[in-house]
């Protein structure tokens, strides 16, 4: 599977600084950056199957025009958008958009592009500081989802800290391919460590992406040998960009089903971990692209 990951180069401090909406001057810029990307993205042949932003990287005003890029692209986009209003005074949601084109993958999925948005279920210790700082209180949305992508494999997508719920990630155990998690995140040595754990727990591929501002999108898989488990590895602070990533499908499901696929003898994936193929089934939103 393709996916197109993109880190903007959002600045938290600039951006949130006296309500919950980003400046102006951080939503002009968060916007160019997320074209020029798709537009490269579009020299592509073909697309990205999926592309990922950032938690919060996205001006919800920009929704509209994200579905159109989308459509065109006839990509699925996983994008964490500016804070949501609740249905009371000063409550906000921090949710990620899951946009379906109408045309993915030249098969026609729907009428029309649809979307559903993944809610974050607990706010980072930070984060929920500075929103009571501002008056403002975080709705949970203790949702999770899982999403069947067909031949691409079942995935599912976590906001920033739900990426450490470990609960969370044993309902997962035994049910997808691929983790996405959207973050912006200070500490991007941590969630590194906790996907390569993960990977091999849940046994399946994790992908992070994290904001630019702060760095370190990450791409893991449980390969056996330790020099093809890192796939994607992004370092640096107050950089924009955006790479385009392959990560296994068809050999890590066969895997995952004991059929054990190997190159030269020798097994491609590491052993699965035990318990794995006895892992309780997860009766939570299932949901087919």
């Amino acid at each position: 599977m393709k996916i197109g990951l993109i880190q903007t180069s959002l600045d938290p401090a600039a951006a949130w600084v006296t309500n919950t909406k980003m400046t102006a001057c951080e939503e002009e810029r968060a916007i160019i950056e997320i074209r020029s990307f798709f537009a490269a993205f579009h020299q592509e042949e073909p697309p990205p199957h999926i592309i990922v932003l950032p938690e919060l990287a996205v001006p919800t005003g920009f929704e509209a025009k994200l579905r159109t890029m989308a459509t065109k692209m006839e990509s699925v986009v996983i994008a964490g958008f500016d804070y949501r209003d609740g249905n009371s005074a000063g409550q906000v949601h921090n949710d990620a958009l899951l946009i379906v084109p109408r045309v993915w993958r030249g098969k026609k999925m729907g009428a029309k592009t649809t979307t559903r948005r993944i809610g974050k279920t607990y706010p980072a210790p930070e984060e929920k500081k500075k929103l009571q700082a501002i008056s403002c209180s975080f709705k949970e949305d203790p949702s999770v989802w899982l999403l069947d992508g067909g031949n691409i494999g079942s995935f599912g997508v976590m906001v920033c800290y739900d990426f450490l719920d470990l609960e969370r990630i044993a309902m997962y155990r035994g049910k997808v391919h691929h983790l996405f998690i959207l973050a912006l995140n200070k500490d991007a040595t941590s969630f590194r460590h906790v996907a390569e754990a993960v990977a091999r727990m849940a046994f399946c591929n994790v992908i992070i992406c994290n904001c630019g501002h702060y760095g370190g999108s990450l791409a893991v898989s449980p390969y056996r040998l330790p020099e093809r488990r890192t796939i994607y590895q992004h370092s640096g602070a107050g950089l924009a960009t955006a790479q385009v990533i392959e990560v296994p499908v068809s050999k890590l499901d066969e895997h995952q089903h004991l059929n054990y696929p190997q190159s030269d003898g020798v097994n491609l994936f590491k052993s699965l971990p035990p318990g794995y193929e006895f892992a309780a089934p997860l009766y939570q939103h299932i949901v087919d692209l």
